[in-house]
């Protein structure tokens, strides 16, 4: 049994979506996918509008100095808290509800850049209740403030402190100012100089807008698990899925003996279990060598980094199973861990294919014991996000009352935000859910002619987590999509940027499997990661970024579409008819800081052409051997290091991938 598993199987048969018309389309689905009945339950409008979150940046700082009565500093880059005497304000600009809205939750969200002794105390908030002068304000005239209205663990990076919503309501209108202090410790703690302010605005449910609520009528017994101010996905999040199974190392051993090498990637690995399609994997992580003390927790802090590195906010975990004995559990452990030293977010993603004989009980006690780490993912106003994977697999009374019991019994509060298989099925979950997600689609066909699922959970009052994906291809399976290059990648981009997605999930972080990896791998380096960023800045922020230096990345197949394995006869085929067609090209895309020529040797050709400043990607015929591409301007190049070849012993359709950035 390979390590990576124990007792436990890979789950993945997913259901994926040809689109064929927008409204309807047919599944496409695996060998082996658990089958289930079409939900014919037509969308019904939402209950209500939904809270609403207002998020506001610090407009002014400000910081005060015992040791320094009469001194004033105001919008500095880094202000200084600690008990003895340093305080830090901060003002935001107003937050006003509209019609019957009331505030339903406050948080302020910190940046803490260093703190001497942060296990000791807490961070102190009080709301500033008298009038000030922001540039004139020193310790000897510093405002009156009110009661502690928040305290919050002192720790490095990000830190949410939950404040008194009934308290600070009443300033939120004119412009909420607070202070903030160190309840112990002369040591000081240093906050990043704009942090920021979310406020989650609810409005009444009118009895109307129940009665045209979704119809539970086969389950009767549902009770609405999500309340008023609950809070929701804020400042448009990106989650990569984490797939516990294919860590960095599996064994701790050097990259050319380790369990990778030596198993996963050869035919005749694990016993020639997988010697019908020549091996498992195609991909794996970047190898290292042997490193001493907890290997597992280090490689841990390592993926983590680079997903920070990549600009993404978290990993959603894929729980596939609850046993404390397993690998896979100790694993999400150790992920969890290394978030928490870093500030990075893991929302639970329980895996209902793997998890198919869960009860609620065990299924309460599982996310509860998960929850208890402060890595964990919630919403605005402190609830943990759930997001099982392949929801439909029980039905929302099933997770109603899970997630009762996990308040009951643990005292945790928690909300629902299923990832579906098929995402036709949120209208049954929405009295619930405070969002809905879809696995989603692995071709540019597809991606274009879905429905446009964001649109249908805002009717609904539900937010809407989009999945963008690099490619797909399942040896095992016998199975590949046709992802054009990168062109995939960016339909998907395209789909969250344009259709108002408010959270995406790449799909997914490190599924080798299914060659679905953006992680730093073999065969593409860190290059989807830093192709990608390009539109999640677009995303979370509304704009393309300005690039600093010229980027420039090949990506192609090392071997065409057409081409058979000599060692076997088990060959991979093309998932389904409606989806994109296969091709050979090979791929330069460039992101420049202005425009120049670029020239790209391919198969002993060479070319010339012009891209422009920003974004362009170039398209030209695949040829065997090794490929570079210059960028004339700046002298910034790179070279392919797997050649292309039309004679080979292991087929492999996916996409490799080089960057000048490696």
């Amino acid at each position: 049994m390979p390590p990576t598993l124990g007792r436990t199987r890979i789950r993945r048969a997913v259901t994926l979506l040809s689109a064929i018309a927008v409204s309807t389309l047919p599944l496409v689905t695996l060998p082996h996918t658990v089958s289930r009945a079409d939900d014919t339950a037509a969308p019904v409008p939402a209950a209500a509008s939904g809270p609403r979150t207002v998020t506001v940046r610090a407009s002014a700082n400000h910081n005060t100095d015992k040791a320094r009565p009469t001194k004033a500093r105001t919008n500095v880059a880094t202000t200084t808290v600690n008990k003895s005497g340093r305080a830090a304000y901060f003002t935001f600009p107003a937050v006003t509800a509209s019609g019957a809205e009331k505030v339903g939750s406050v948080t302020l969200v910190l940046k803490v850049t260093s703190a001497k002794k942060a296990k000791k105390g807490t961070l102190v908030v009080r709301p500033v209740t008298s009038a000030w002068n922001s540039a004139a304000t020193s310790y000897a005239n510093r405002p009156h403030v009110g009661p502690v209205v928040g305290k919050a663990k002192i720790k490095r990076g990000t830190v949410k402190v939950t404040l008194k919503a009934s308290t600070v309501a009443r300033y939120l209108g004119s412009g909420l100012t607070v202070r903030i202090t160190r309840s112990t410790s002369k040591a000081i703690v240093k906050l990043a100089g704009s942090p920021t302010l979310r406020t989650v605005l609810t409005s009444p449910v009118s009895q109307a807008a129940v009665a045209s609520g979704p119809s539970l009528s086969s389950e009767p017994n549902v009770v609405p698990a999500v309340a008023a101010g609950s809070g929701g996905l804020s400042d448009r999040p990106v989650f990569a899925h984490y797939f516990p199974p294919y860590p960095i190392s599996l064994d701790n051993k050097a990259g050319t003996s380790d369990y990778y090498a030596s198993q996963y990637l050869l035919a005749s690995g694990e016993g020639g279990k997988f010697a019908s399609i020549g091996g498992l994997l195609r991909d794996r992580p970047l190898p290292r060598d042997p490193i001493a003390g907890d290997y597992q927790l280090a490689d841990m802090r390592t993926e983590v980094d680079q997903a920070i590195a990549a600009g993404l906010d978290g990993f959603a975990v894929d729980i596939l199973t609850t046993s404390n004995v397993d690998r896979n559990w100790t694993l999400i452990g150790k992920l969890m861990t290394a978030a928490k030293e870093r500030g990075f977010a893991i929302m639970l993603q329980p895996d209902m294919s793997a998890l198919t004989g869960i009860s609620t009980s065990a299924f309460a006690q599982a996310m509860a014991t998960l929850a208890a780490n402060e890595a964990v993912y919630r919403t605005s106003s402190g609830a943990v996000v759930v997001s099982p994977f392949y929801t439909e697999a029980k039905t929302a009374s099933w997770y109603a009352d899970a997630l009762a019991l996990m308040k009951s019994k643990y005292g945790v509060d928690a909300v629902l935000l299923p990832l579906f298989l098929d995402a036709s099925n949120m209208a049954s979950y929405a009295s619930i859910s405070i969002g809905f997600a879809n696995w989603g689609v692995r071709d540019v066909a597809s991606a274009k002619a879905s429905p446009d699922w964001a649109a249908k959970a805002h009717a609904l009052g539900k937010q809407w987590m989009e999945p963008v994906a690099v490619q797909d291809e399942r040896p095992r399976d016998g199975l590949y999509q046709e992802a054009w290059n990168t062109e995939t990648l960016r339909a998907t981009w395209n789909r969250a940027i344009t259709q108002g997605a408010d959270a995406v999930l790449l799909t997914t972080w490190n599924d080798y499997s299914e060659c679905t990896s953006f992680a730093p791998s073999t065969d593409h380096g860190t290059a989807f990661l830093d192709i990608s960023r390009y539109f999640q800045t677009k995303f979370k922020t509304g704009s393309y970024p300005a690039p600093a230096k010229d980027s420039v990345f090949i990506v192609n197949r090392i071997q065409k579409y057409s081409t058979l394995p000599t060692s076997y006869s088990n060959v991979m085929k093309l998932w389904h008819s409606t989806g994109s067609a296969p091709r050979d090209k090979v791929e330069v895309v460039t992101i420049l800081t202005r425009q120049s020529d670029v020239q790209v040797s391919i198969g002993g050709r060479d070319y010339t052409y012009t891209a422009p400043a920003g974004f362009n990607a170039q398209l030209f015929d695949l040829a065997t051997g090794t490929f570079s591409a210059t960028v004339a301007s700046s002298g910034t190049s790179v070279t392919t290091t797997d050649a292309v070849s039309y004679t080979t012993e292991q087929q492999d359709l996916s996409y490799h991938a080089v960057g000048s950035n490696d």
